[in-house]
């Protein structure tokens, strides 16, 4: 065998495993260029042992040449989130539950529709309501509600509840004045005294 078809299959074999090395290691593109040079000075000197003499050789060399750069390519960016490496380097997908944004304040929020509480601050549309000891953003249905006024929650937008002015049958009043005097839970801030 011809000392230039050895150099251009060590030099395409090289090429290929430089290349393969590429997706792994973070070169900035230094490897990429080391085998670009390492495929062309393959090809030249395939051309050299087979160009003249033998072109079907050179020929289907070239064709492999073309049809292995793609593959270890691939090959390399399928084998990469498999390997231990890959997975400390790539992040996982995250859940689909966890892509819709508040998707756990809004199941909360959601099991609260046809519960009442009062209001906290002026309704005008927006402002506070207490369910339960719990505060919430609240939005009326367009009419102002002061102060201290039942309302019964309708809907939810986006991390707010929509309540309409209402009163609670007496079993829930009772339900909730019992409930909110067993768990008092904790304010985040306190409003003003009225002078």
């Amino acid at each position: 065998m011809d000392s230039n078809a050895v150099f251009a299959v060590l030099l395409l074999i090289i090429g290929l495993a430089i290349l393969l090395a590429e997706v792994f290691i973070p070169s900035g593109g230094l490897l990429g260029v080391i085998t670009f040079f390492a495929l062309v000075l393959s090809v030249m000197f395939a051309y050299q042992a087979w160009g003249t003499s033998h072109p079907n050789i050179f020929y289907v060399f070239l064709i492999m040449l073309v049809l292995l750069v793609p593959s270890v390519v691939v090959f390399g960016f399928y084998m990469l989130p498999r390997t231990s490496f890959g997975k400390r380097v790539l992040l996982e997908a995250p859940d689909s539950k966890d892509l819709k944004p508040y998707a756990r304040e809004m199941s909360h929020l959601s099991k609260l529709v046809g519960h009442y509480g009062t209001t906290l601050t002026m309704l005008n549309p927006g402002g506070l309501v207490n369910l339960d000891g719990e505060r919430l953003h609240a939005l009326s249905e367009g009419l102002s509600i002061e102060p201290g006024e039942w309302v019964e929650i309708v809907n939810i937008r986006g991390s707010s509840v929509i309540v309409r002015a209402g009163t609670p049958p007496e079993t829930a009043t009772h339900e909730q004045s019992s409930n909110s005097s067993e768990m008092p839970m904790p304010m985040d801030f306190e409003f003003p005294a009225e002078s």
